[in-house]
């Protein structure tokens, strides 16, 4: 009897420790899921309406809800994107000078600006904005990140 007995306890140890090597395991996942997401997730940017005709202008904000310095292009601070099955960008010509750190905005900071619409097709599109993060203003730019707004509608 004694011999089931210790083998009891042994298992009974090894499901304690399993069971505690899960929750671990657990924990540490929802850290990462929830703590470490990326400045696409926390960065936000919005624009003013949800349809647009094709020569109008949209009027965006972006708020920085990272703990650091976002910087945007001087060449390009923006891109659309048309939606067509899978997001695809419109070609863009090579920019003329060199690309700085343009734009900077601060942690929890709001910017506006307005984006006259270039010409370009019918239908569902958003804006693609590419952030150097943690740069400083006139630095050469890097693109770090891509942060994407809501979809609109271009009639």
């Amino acid at each position: 009897m004694k011999i089931f007995d210790e083998a009891n306890k042994r298992n009974k140890n090894i499901l304690i420790l399993a069971g505690g090597i899960i929750v671990l395991v657990f924990l540490i996942t929802a850290y990462f899921l929830i703590f470490s997401r990326t400045s696409v997730e926390k960065t936000r940017v919005v624009t003013d309406k949800n349809k647009y005709e094709k020569s109008s202008v949209l009027k965006v904000k972006i708020k920085n809800g990272l703990k650091t310095d976002i910087c945007f292009s001087s060449c390009y601070p923006y891109y659309f994107e048309k939606k067509d099955g899978v997001w695809e960008g419109y070609q863009y010509e090579s920019c003329p000078q060199e690309d700085k750190a343009e734009k900077c905005l601060v942690p929890d900071e709001t910017k506006a600006f307005e984006a006259k619409i270039p010409i370009i097709e019918k239908g569902i599109h958003r804006l693609a904005i590419p952030a150097c993060v943690g740069c400083n203003l006139h630095d050469k730019f890097r693109k770090d990140q891509w942060i994407y707004s809501n979809e609109f509608d271009i009639q």
